[in-house]
Protein backbone atom coordinates (compact mmCIF):
# COMPACT_ATOMS: atom_id res chain seq x y z
CA UNK A 1 0.00 0.00 0.00
CA UNK A 2 2.47 2.50 1.06
CA UNK A 3 4.65 1.98 -2.13
CA UNK A 4 1.18 2.83 -4.22
CA UNK A 5 0.81 5.86 -2.17
CA UNK A 6 4.35 6.74 -3.16
CA UNK A 7 3.43 6.53 -6.60
CA UNK A 8 0.70 8.78 -6.18
CA UNK A 9 -2.17 6.81 -6.38
CA UNK A 10 -5.15 8.34 -4.64
CA UNK A 11 -5.85 6.92 -1.11
CA UNK A 12 -9.36 6.15 -1.69
CA UNK A 13 -8.62 4.00 -4.81
CA UNK A 14 -5.83 2.26 -2.79
CA UNK A 15 -8.13 1.34 0.15
CA UNK A 16 -11.11 0.14 -2.11
CA UNK A 17 -9.20 -2.37 -4.08
CA UNK A 18 -7.33 -3.15 -0.46
CA UNK A 19 -7.83 -6.23 1.85
CA UNK A 20 -9.40 -5.78 5.00
CA UNK A 21 -6.39 -6.55 6.61
CA UNK A 22 -4.75 -3.34 4.55
CA UNK A 23 -7.25 -1.59 5.97
CA UNK A 24 -6.97 -2.92 10.30
CA UNK A 25 -2.74 -1.60 9.67
CA UNK A 26 -3.64 1.73 8.18
CA UNK A 27 -6.48 2.48 10.55
CA UNK A 28 -3.41 1.33 13.47
CA UNK A 29 -1.03 3.21 11.64
CA UNK A 30 -3.11 6.43 11.41
CA UNK A 31 -3.53 5.88 15.56
CA UNK A 32 0.42 5.40 15.85
CA UNK A 33 1.11 8.33 14.11
CA UNK A 34 -1.40 10.71 16.22
CA UNK A 35 1.07 9.01 19.29
CA UNK A 36 -1.33 6.19 20.64
CA UNK A 37 -0.08 3.21 21.46
CA UNK A 38 -1.84 0.64 19.40
CA UNK A 39 -2.06 -3.37 19.55
CA UNK A 40 -3.77 -5.32 16.31
CA UNK A 41 -6.45 -8.43 16.72
CA UNK A 42 -6.69 -8.35 20.20
CA UNK A 43 -7.86 -11.54 21.50
CA UNK A 44 -9.53 -12.41 24.45
CA UNK A 45 -12.11 -14.68 26.25
CA UNK A 46 -15.00 -14.06 28.94
CA UNK A 47 -18.27 -15.73 29.60
CA UNK A 48 -16.78 -18.80 27.90
CA UNK A 49 -17.02 -17.12 24.07
CA UNK A 50 -14.26 -15.42 22.16
CA UNK A 51 -13.96 -12.05 21.04
CA UNK A 52 -10.96 -10.29 19.17
CA UNK A 53 -10.43 -6.15 18.99
CA UNK A 54 -9.40 -5.38 15.90
CA UNK A 55 -7.01 -2.45 16.87
CA UNK A 56 -6.68 -0.81 20.43
CA UNK A 57 -5.34 2.41 20.73
CA UNK A 58 -3.63 3.45 24.66
CA UNK A 59 -3.26 7.44 25.74
CA UNK A 60 -3.83 7.39 29.64
CA UNK A 61 -6.66 7.26 30.31
CA UNK A 62 -7.99 6.54 27.23
CA UNK A 63 -8.63 3.11 25.85
CA UNK A 64 -10.57 3.28 21.98
CA UNK A 65 -11.78 0.19 20.85
CA UNK A 66 -11.86 -0.34 16.75
CA UNK A 67 -13.76 -2.62 14.47
CA UNK A 68 -12.66 -2.13 11.12
CA UNK A 69 -15.35 -2.24 8.36
CA UNK A 70 -14.52 -1.90 5.07
CA UNK A 71 -17.67 -2.66 3.39
CA UNK A 72 -18.54 -0.82 -0.18
CA UNK A 73 -21.44 1.21 -0.17
CA UNK A 74 -24.87 -0.92 -1.29
CA UNK A 75 -28.53 0.10 0.10
CA UNK A 76 -29.42 -1.35 3.49
CA UNK A 77 -25.45 -1.41 4.61
CA UNK A 78 -27.34 1.19 8.24
CA UNK A 79 -28.74 -1.88 9.58
CA UNK A 80 -25.87 -3.91 8.82
CA UNK A 81 -24.03 -1.09 10.44
CA UNK A 82 -26.16 -1.01 13.90
CA UNK A 83 -26.17 -4.41 14.22
CA UNK A 84 -22.21 -4.36 14.36
CA UNK A 85 -22.09 -1.20 16.72
CA UNK A 86 -24.92 -3.45 18.94
CA UNK A 87 -22.29 -6.06 18.73
CA UNK A 88 -19.08 -3.88 19.19
CA UNK A 89 -20.46 -2.41 22.68
CA UNK A 90 -21.13 -5.61 24.11
CA UNK A 91 -17.48 -6.93 22.94
CA UNK A 92 -16.54 -3.32 24.50
CA UNK A 93 -17.99 -4.24 27.71
CA UNK A 94 -16.78 -7.74 28.01
CA UNK A 95 -12.91 -6.43 27.51
CA UNK A 96 -13.92 -3.77 30.21
CA UNK A 97 -15.01 -6.21 32.83
CA UNK A 98 -11.89 -8.36 32.09
CA UNK A 99 -9.33 -5.22 31.76
CA UNK A 100 -7.54 -5.75 34.75
CA UNK A 101 -5.98 -9.36 33.18
CA UNK A 102 -4.48 -7.59 30.46
CA UNK A 103 -1.29 -7.20 31.81
CA UNK A 104 -0.43 -6.56 28.28
CA UNK A 105 -1.55 -3.60 27.59
CA UNK A 106 0.67 -2.03 30.85
CA UNK A 107 -1.81 -0.09 32.16
CA UNK A 108 -1.29 -1.18 35.82
CA UNK A 109 -0.54 2.66 36.98
CA UNK A 110 -3.54 4.16 35.25
CA UNK A 111 -5.96 5.58 38.20
CA UNK A 112 -8.90 5.25 35.75
CA UNK A 113 -9.97 4.28 31.82
CA UNK A 114 -12.27 6.08 29.56
CA UNK A 115 -13.49 3.55 26.95
CA UNK A 116 -14.44 4.51 23.31
CA UNK A 117 -15.74 2.20 21.00
CA UNK A 118 -15.32 2.94 17.79
CA UNK A 119 -16.12 1.50 14.20
CA UNK A 120 -14.03 2.91 11.58
CA UNK A 121 -15.64 2.83 7.85
CA UNK A 122 -14.33 3.68 4.39
CA UNK A 123 -16.88 5.37 3.56
CA UNK A 124 -19.29 7.98 5.37
CA UNK A 125 -22.13 5.49 5.83
CA UNK A 126 -24.06 9.40 7.65
CA UNK A 127 -24.64 7.46 11.34
CA UNK A 128 -22.48 9.49 13.29
CA UNK A 129 -23.22 7.41 16.63
CA UNK A 130 -25.53 4.21 17.52
CA UNK A 131 -25.33 2.36 21.21
CA UNK A 132 -22.60 4.68 22.31
CA UNK A 133 -20.61 3.39 19.37
CA UNK A 134 -18.90 6.09 17.41
CA UNK A 135 -19.12 5.71 13.62
CA UNK A 136 -15.79 7.44 12.37
CA UNK A 137 -14.71 7.33 8.34
CA UNK A 138 -11.10 6.74 8.03
CA UNK A 139 -10.73 9.66 6.16
CA UNK A 140 -11.99 11.91 9.42
CA UNK A 141 -9.39 9.92 12.08
CA UNK A 142 -7.02 12.48 12.67
CA UNK A 143 -9.61 14.85 13.42
CA UNK A 144 -11.43 12.28 15.73
CA UNK A 145 -8.47 11.59 17.91
CA UNK A 146 -8.04 15.27 18.33
CA UNK A 147 -11.43 15.73 19.64
CA UNK A 148 -10.96 12.24 21.37
CA UNK A 149 -8.11 13.83 23.46
CA UNK A 150 -10.00 16.88 23.76
CA UNK A 151 -12.27 14.61 26.01
CA UNK A 152 -15.48 14.57 23.30
CA UNK A 153 -16.36 11.37 23.59
CA UNK A 154 -15.93 10.25 26.86
CA UNK A 155 -19.04 7.87 27.66
CA UNK A 156 -17.95 4.70 29.41
CA UNK A 157 -15.76 5.88 32.30
CA UNK A 158 -14.44 2.56 35.55
CA UNK A 159 -12.48 3.76 38.18
CA UNK A 160 -10.00 1.59 38.76
CA UNK A 161 -9.02 1.37 43.00
CA UNK A 162 -6.25 -1.30 41.61
CA UNK A 163 -6.28 -3.65 38.61
CA UNK A 164 -7.89 -6.36 40.63
CA UNK A 165 -10.91 -4.75 40.87
CA UNK A 166 -13.09 -2.17 38.85
CA UNK A 167 -14.75 -0.08 41.41
CA UNK A 168 -17.82 2.29 39.31
CA UNK A 169 -18.71 2.01 35.52
CA UNK A 170 -20.82 5.25 34.55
Amino acid sequence: MELRLKRGEPLEEILRRAGWKDFEELTSDIMREAGFLTFRNFRFSSRRKRYEIDVIALENPRIILVDCKRWDLRPGKSSALRASASKHLRRSLEFLGKIQEFRSLNISNWKRVILIPIIVTLYDEGIVEYERVLIVPIFKMTSFLEEARDGIFDQITAQISNLESLVRVE
